[in-house]
Parts: C-alpha cells; structure tokens; sequence
C-alpha cells in the first residue's frame, strides 16, 4: 500500500533527526495534502467514518444549543450583529442544524446574527458550503476585523490539536519523539518508525508538569502525559476576538487531576479508524485520526490568565438537560410523534443521557465568560440532575 505521508516524514526526520511527536501529528493530521484532516478523506457518523459527534446522534444536540445561544444573546442584551463563531465546524452539520433553529424559533436573533466559521481545512470548506447555503447570507470571516459580541462554540476542537508527550525516567523529564528505524539497502522498503525518549524540546513543557504536580497531580515514574500547547495558543486569539461574550468548549478529557497518573499510564493520547482505536499512533500516518484529551484545568488556568471567568466544569449530559433537553424530547412526543418515532428519538439521544462511559458523561463543557454574568447563563446541575430524574435515567 502506498503510504505518500509516511515517506513524506520519513525523509524530513532523515533529514533533521527525530521530531516531538506533536510534530508528528501535526504532520500527520495537517499536511496540506495528504493530512488526515486536510486531504478530504475524514468522514464522520456513518459507517465508513472513523468516529462520531453528538450532532451526528440527534438533532436535540443542536436544539439545546440554539437555547444556549439566545441565553447568551439576552445576557448581553441583544447586540447587533450577535457572533457566532465555530471553530473547526467539520462538514458543517452543527452549524446547518443551529441556524436552521435559530431562523424558526429565534428570527429576532437570527437577522442579527453572522456566522463566523473557524476552519482550516479548504477541502471541508467545500463540503460546508454545500450545507450552509441557504445560510449564505449569515456567514462572516472569522477572525473578525474588530473585537465582538457573541459566543465561540467548539465541539470536539481541542483534542486534534497537536500534543507533546511527556514521561518520567529515572527522576529525569523526557519527550516522547518520532524516529526512523534503521532501514535496510532497499530504497523501495517502506519506512518504518518508532518512539524515542529525548529531553523536552520546549521549556514550556517542564513548567506545565510542574504546575500540574504542584495542583496535586499524581505523576509516578513511567506515567506518560500529554502537553497541548496549541491550546492556550488558540485561546488567547479567541479571548482577543472577544469583547464581550462566552467560549463554550464541549470536548472529552476532564481534570488533570484525574486525567493522567496511574490509571491511565499511557495518557489519553489515541488513534482512530472505522470508529475503533489503534494502538500504534505512528501507523499510516494520515489515514486515520489522532487525538488526546483536553486538560480542561490547564484550560481553565490559561483563561483567567487572559481575563476569563470560567464556569464550573460540567458533563454534556448536564449541560444538555440545563439547556432544555428533556423538554425537547417531551415536545416531540407532544407534537405527534407516534410510539415508534419516539423511541427512535430517545434512542438516538441516549448516548448523551445516560450515566457511565456515553459521551454524556466523557464529555465536558467548559463555559467561559467576559462581560456576560454566568449566573444568567443555564448551568445549574441541580436543574440537570432533576432533568435526569424525570427522564428516569
């Protein structure tokens, strides 16, 4: 099998010698041609995709979120334009579904509204142009040209971003890099690589993990971290956009404190192909997808140091029912659905509503703020937790 980015790499290590892996992956997920992300090839939700999203399962995801949106538009009383920005929008079927609510429950909202996509992917531009065309008035560039009013949404953004993978060794920091194995005399074999241990390549690196243990992190000798720099990176240029208004991020990880130490001795960091996970991460290189978990208490952190009032971090099972999940189910069985249409429903809903390892509970919401007071802002779990109760789950 033709393996052109494998090659592409093997001959940029030959060249200056092993690289982090959050190179690597960088290389692997955004090359402009042959990257996992950026040639084309990702599909999402159906059966020849590699993974799938909450707007995949259901339309509720979306509508809950349209709630959110009008939330935070009251909060800060009803700009114009309001911005509603997305960073990484995928093929685009979270933002079609928003604005197709929006335009039908909130059309006071939706005249003002521009839709700013954050999108680095020309070929998944071409797909989103497709969806959002009846929207193409809405849309705006993104980043603005002036400081704005609004919400920037990202749902499962972070955790592509390119990580550096820390380990402990003989009291000694050192990081995960990519290597060639050493090749034979046949300049047709295929390239092989492999995992070595260097110091780290940055200092910012031995400052997080310091800053993590001194947060309580337990981080015992072989345990492997990852580093997502690029994090705090985008942060700061969304904070910047932002006059006045929120940064919601839905994405898997949690606290670092239970994110890495002995239980996950080999961090979070994952491949994916036809929605199973590799355990080799540097196997075809572009051809399936690369992720890590969001340390959302390094997120956090990272926001109050930019101005940031942040939320307590909540499930997007929580989220959901604080944001009216539970009603819109209620509703369409309201609304005539007969008893098989409902079950469908709550069928397709249930990965987000029941307790355990759905993405309901795997996936948390970070909601941070400026100038927008949270409190009128949907984010009470005791109204979630009696949402969960009255749906019996």
């Amino acid at each position: 099998m033709d393996q052109p980015l494998l090659r592409w790499i093997a001959d940029r290590i030959a060249e200056r010698g092993p690289v982090p892996f959050a190179t690597f992956m960088e290389w692997a997920l955004y090359h402009p041609e042959h990257g996992y992300y950026s040639s084309g090839r990702v599909r999402v939700g159906d059966d020849r995709g590699d993974f799938t999203t909450a707007p995949h399962l259901t339309g509720l995801f979306a509508r809950c979120l349209a709630r959110f949106v009008r939330r935070v538009d009251q909060a800060l009383g009803q700009p114009d334009p309001f911005v509603l920005a997305e960073g990484g929008p995928g093929e685009g079927r979270l933002a079609r579904d928003l604005l197709d609510c929006l335009r039908e429950t909130a059309p006071h909202l939706y005249r003002r509204l521009r839709y700013a996509p954050d999108e680095a992917s020309p070929a998944l531009r071409e797909r989103q142009a497709l969806l959002w065309a009846p929207h193409r008035d809405r849309l705006s560039p993104w980043p603005p040209p002036a400081p704005v009013q609004g919400i920037y949404l990202s749902n499962e953004l972070l955790d592509a971003f390119p990580v550096h993978r820390l380990v402990r060794r003989q009291e000694a920091l050192l990081e995960i890099h990519v290597a060639l194995e050493e090749a034979g005399k046949n300049p047709q074999e295929t390239p092989r690589l492999r995992e070595v241990l260097l110091p780290p390549s940055r200092p910012e690196l031995a400052a997080r993990w310091a800053r993590w243990e001194a947060g309580g992190v337990a981080l015992p000798e072989g345990c492997e971290a990852e580093v997502n720099l690029q994090a705090r990176s985008w942060l700061a240029g969304v904070s910047s956009a932002l006059a006045r208004g929120v940064v919601l991020t839905i994405d898997y990880g949690d606290e670092a404190a239970r994110l890495y130490g002995p239980r996950r001795p080999r961090g979070t960091a994952l491949a994916y192909r036809a929605h199973r996970a590799v355990v080799d991460l540097l196997e075809d290189p572009g051809g399936q997808d690369l992720t890590a978990h969001v340390d959302f208490t390094s997120l956090r952190r990272d926001g109050e140091e930019l101005g940031l009032e942040a939320a307590p971090l909540l499930h997007l099972r929580d989220f959901l029912f604080a944001s009216g999940l539970l009603e819109d189910l209620e509703a369409l069985e309201r609304d005539g659905l007969d008893e098989t249409a409902a079950w469908e429903a709550r069928r397709a809903a249930a990965p987000l509503l029941l307790p355990g390892q759905g993405m309901g509970e795997a996936f948390q919401v970070l909601v941070q703020a400026r100038g927008v007071g949270l409190s009128a802002l949907p984010l009470d779990p005791a109204a979630s937790r009696s949402g969960a109760s009255r749906a019996g789950v």
